[in-house]
């Protein structure tokens, strides 16, 4: 079976807003690669004439750089599609005072509300004068506390779901004034249906249910593999689609959003089944997510041997070694050698990175004081950055315009390199009173402060070569901080060792078990700090 459309999804609304020019090169790519379809995930970065304060210094898309794109991709046979936020994941906007007043809880708009109803018309009114397609993706997804908030107060509890239906049923009566077919991300079904659950075995959806589905919103099931990587939840979940009779469109994930480097084996392994079940069950439309969650750490040209090896999965080519064939050909490169890429999150009980975890990232953050992800650390061997380094350095000359890629995680290994453990040496140093340790420790403070700069350095070229620069300040903050962190703890030894402070409160601490470094701790200040951030 061919699919109908096989295309990406990326999303430059997070805090990268991407530049067109480099949104250009990535549709040259996906036509090399023969994808038909790239679904851009704007939330709050286009502009509407009505709104001033919609993406007030984000950086947002002109109505000019938008249209310039649109027709970029129609004539590269790519088919452009807007994806917005008609209820949830607001998250920048809901910080405005001006949309105060339709806020009904963390980055959910208020329903019923009629100044609601006219944001969405300008949303619609907007992306119809810049996109030539008839189809949005209209988002509806993750809104977990609908009608809880301001909602609540001013109406009272409503059952959530008839809420969430009458706020669907207006939305799409605005999409089809403006000449959209819309689908929508179907998991806020299954979430009030099944306690809050979207990947749940056995589910049965309540025939009320369905029938109050909209006939005219196709469903988008989306699955990055986020549960464990079973065929058998595919199948499962395409059969709990199948319950509403609605068109379903599937959204996979090439995984570039979980810390700085990307995991490209856990994305083809996990895809390889997304896409055999796809055909199984018959759908006709499917999208590859790139994320940009936490700040487009990682650039997603990281992901290109997903994206290859997906595109081949979705072309009836299973077959490993044509894969690795057919990349070289079309890109000049090894595909083994791009997949190193996936190094500085492999850790003794993960090798093979057959699970998400955010290792790098967990470590870069982790307070050398406060040490509260040590406790992880101290479950694995030691983690070679050094080799990883060397690895990566190697074949980077061979990786032509994506050589930069390379270099960010080879400047990120090399912090790790002294990085990773310098709290627990630390710590242990300090508790058997050794001076002599914790003075040399100080060299590899000053060591890691030097190095961080230059991983921020290299950093910020990337981000201004591919996005605009709003957003950056993000991690000149995050990457500032940790180097001022670092500087305040050496000058604090120093100071315990010149006997001017009797202690250091912080490493007197019993560091106590914690959770691990998988996906769900990919945020930053739940890394580099216990207290409110």
């Amino acid at each position: 079976m061919a699919f109908k459309r096989f295309g990406l999804m990326i999303c430059v609304a997070s805090t990268n807003v991407m530049q067109i020019k480099r949104i250009k090169h990535l549709i040259d790519l996906m036509k090399k690669m023969g994808y038909n379809y790239l679904e851009l995930v704007i939330d709050d970065v286009y502009t509407i004439d009505e709104e001033p304060y919609f993406g007030y210094l984000r950086g947002g898309y002109s109505h000019e750089e938008l249209r310039e794109l649109d027709d970029y991709a129609y004539a590269n046979g790519i088919e452009l599609v807007p994806c917005i936020q008609t209820l949830a994941h607001l998250t920048h906007l809901v910080k405005l005072p001006a949309y105060y007043d339709i806020v009904d809880i963390d980055d959910i708009l208020m329903i019923d509300e009629p100044r609601t109803y006219e944001l969405v018309d300008r949303m619609f009114k907007s992306i119809r004068s810049d996109f030539r397609t008839n189809i949005v993706n209209i988002g509806m997804d993750e809104a977990h506390k609908v009608g809880l908030g301001n909602y609540l107060d001013k109406h009272g509890y409503t059952n959530r779901f008839d809420l969430l239906l009458r706020h669907l049923s207006k939305v799409l009566e605005i999409a089809e004034k403006y000449g959209f077919k819309a689908h929508m991300w179907s998991d806020m079904f299954f979430r009030l249906a099944s306690k809050g659950e979207y990947y749940k075995k056995g589910l049965e959806m309540p025939q009320e249910v369905i029938d109050k589905v909209p006939e005219n919103v196709a469903l988008c099931y989306w699955d990055y593999c986020e549960h464990e990587m079973e065929p058998e939840m595919f199948d499962e979940m395409f059969r709990q689609h199948a319950q509403f009779g609605r068109e379903v469109w599937f959204a996979g994930g090439a995984w570039c959003w979980n810390g700085f480097a990307p995991h490209n084996n856990f994305s083809i392994q996990s895809m390889k089944m997304a896409i055999e079940k796809a055909k199984k069950y018959d759908i006709e439309n499917v999208m590859i997510t790139l994320w940009a969650n936490e700040g487009n750490e990682c650039p997603f040209y990281a992901t290109l041997p997903s994206l290859y090896a997906i595109k081949q999965y979705s072309e009836g080519n299973f077959d490993e070694a044509s894969i690795r064939k057919g990349f070289k050909e079309m890109f000049g490169m090894e595909f083994d050698d791009f997949m190193l890429t996936d190094l500085p999150n492999v850790n003794s009980n993960n090798k093979e990175m057959l699970r998400v975890e955010s290792t790098a990232k967990t470590l870069l953050y982790n307070d050398c004081f406060l040490g509260w992800k040590d406790s992880q650390l101290e479950k694995v061997d030691h983690i070679p950055y050094d080799e990883y380094a060397k690895k990566l350095r190697a074949v980077a000359p061979t990786m032509g315009e994506f050589k930069y890629i390379f270099d960010k995680l080879i400047a990120l290994c090399d912090v790790l390199e002294v990085k990773a453990e310098l709290g627990l040496r630390t710590r242990r140093a300090y508790k058997a009173n050794d001076k002599a340790e914790l003075k040399k420790l100080m060299d590899d403070y000053e060591e890691a402060v030097r190095r961080i700069e230059i991983f921020r350095k290299i950093s910020r070229d990337i981000w201004m070569m591919e996005n605009k620069p709003y957003g950056w300040t993000i991690h000149q903050i995050r990457l500032g901080g940790l180097m001022s962190t670092i500087t305040d703890q050496r000058e604090r030894i120093g100071e315990y060792l010149e006997g001017k402070v009797d202690s250091i409160p912080e490493l007197e601490e019993v560091i106590l078990p914690y959770a691990d470094w998988g996906l769900q701790y990919n945020e930053y200040r739940g890394l580099v700090t216990v207290s409110n951030l």
